[in-house]
């Protein structure tokens, strides 16, 4: 008895871990093509400093001359601050 329950946990374990790996391909597929996208844009965003690409979870930024900059970090909002013509060539 106790066999037949190991072999059932073990079975429906598999089941929903096999279940998952497919949904992880499908919207590992679907963010790729979300990927692509923004890549063939025409422009993009990316941090002024450290030139990384922009990421929804940036919450730093800041206002320069009429445009908003965002940035990765505050380290990298604070280094635009004290010097932001030395980064403006990089934001259009």
């Amino acid at each position: 008895m106790k066999k037949m329950l190991l072999f059932i946990a073990v079975a429906t374990f598999t089941a929903c871990n096999n279940s998952g790996e497919q949904k992880t391909e499908s919207a590992t597929a679907n963010s790729a093509s979300k990927i692509e996208t923004v890549k063939t844009a025409a422009h993009v965003k990316i941090d002024p400093v450290c030139e990384m690409e922009f990421d929804t979870s940036w919450t730093e930024y800041t206002v320069y001359k009429g445009d908003t900059v965002k940035f990765c970090s505050d380290v990298c909002k604070g280094v635009f601050l004290k010097n932001p013509d030395k980064y403006a060539s990089k934001l259009k």
